[in-house]
């Protein structure tokens, strides 16, 4: 079963769809500037503070330090046989492949292809990235409900039709998470979906993939072992979940220094306003199925964030949408396409080490 999860992704179709997907994200971002007066924006850039500027870049840096933390703790909490410098390397690929695929969904099996080369079974390696994801999520919904405290701030300037979004998002990101500690969990979920392939497997459609029934069942029962193994170490699991949480903190943070440079006068009581809404963005538009939620996540930072620039300073809708939009394009230029950029470099740096460590075996 390891075998055929293990082939290299890198197919020429593969590489063609991910390709498609990187445009797409660069065109929808391209078509929202131009809806929302690029000249405007780049002039509230042109006169941004730099200091604070580079302040947003290094939470930034911070939060790209922090994330792989999480990964590298589950590893040794399991005693995977994998040096602490690759790990937290493959945990710095994830950002670019889930990027540029839809739902951010490229990321986990590109790392347990990964972790595949560096001579780890792809059932370890898919319970420490299941484990990995529900830390993850436990940590951003968590600090999501920090928006929902805030919640008739956030929405009181908004259009009234972006409050479905909203909704939907929360939900499917609550869902999203049942799930995952289902699948990790639940023996019942398990047995389930051995029964759907067993009964698939009886059409003549799919009956060469019979045999590969109870190499799927290893599979499994391997996989929730190892989740089971490490949610039941819970000194690591916490870690782990603060590692994430004090990460994802400094990744929203980042918007009080574009807030800063944009001339906004917000002081250390807008904190935690400003970090409710910057993980309210990432709650609502997770669920956009373009790549890393683009068209979606740049329509809904700037709604929020209009909302919060007239809680907190006043004005005009029309003044305070031009600097919510200014916002928005320095907030996304540092957290998608910076962060995508890095772990870019982290993948291919990675590829390059395996491929030399390959010739000299």
């Amino acid at each position: 079963m390891d075998n055929g999860v293990q082939k290299n992704p890198l197919s020429g179709k593969k590489i063609a769809l991910f390709v498609v997907y990187g445009l797409i994200a660069v065109l929808l971002l391209i078509f929202v500037l131009k809806i929302n007066d690029m000249p405007s924006i780049l002039e509230q850039i042109k006169n941004a503070d730099i200091g604070n500027l580079l302040l947003a870049l290094v939470l930034i840096l911070v939060y790209m330090a922090l994330y792989p933390l999480s990964l590298c703790i589950l590893t040794k909490a399991r005693k995977t046989k994998v040096s602490m410098p690759i790990t937290y390397t493959v945990a710095m690929t994830e950002h670019f492949f889930n990027g540029i695929t839809p739902w951010a969904t490229g990321g986990q099996p590109f790392q347990a292809y990964s972790f595949s080369k560096a001579k780890v079974r792809i059932s370890e390696s898919t319970g420490l990235l299941l484990t990995n994801l529900v830390i993850y999520m436990v940590a951003s919904t968590s600090l999501s409900l920090l928006g929902l405290f805030h919640f008739d701030t956030l929405v009181a300037e908004i259009d009234p039709l972006w409050l479905p979004v909203i909704f939907i998002g929360y939900a499917m990101n609550y869902i999203m998470l049942a799930v995952m500690l289902l699948l990790g969990l639940s023996t019942k979920v398990r047995n389930g979906l051995l029964k759907c392939a067993r009964f698939f497997c009886k059409f003549k459609l799919f009956k060469r993939f019979e045999p590969r029934i109870q190499g799927l069942q290893t599979y499994f029962e391997q996989v929730q072992d190892a989740f089971h193994d490490l949610t039941k170490k819970k000194g690591h699991f916490i870690l782990a979940l603060i590692s994430k949480i004090a990460s994802l903190v400094f990744f929203y943070l980042a918007n009080f220094f574009i807030l800063r440079a944009m001339h906004i006068e917000v002081g250390c009581g807008d904190m935690l306003l400003i970090l409710a809404a910057a993980s309210f963005v990432n709650t609502a538009v997770g669920f956009i199925p373009t790549p890393g939620a683009s068209g979606g996540a740049e329509g809904a930072t700037g709604q929020i964030f209009k909302s919060v620039i007239i809680f907190l300073v006043g004005g005009s809708a029309a003044a305070a949408s031009l600097t919510a939009n200014g916002l928005m394009l320095i907030w996304r230029l540092l957290s998608y396409y910076f962060v995508m950029l890095v772990s870019l470099i982290s993948y291919i740096g990675l590829e390059v080490y395996f491929a030399r460590k390959s010739k000299k075996e």
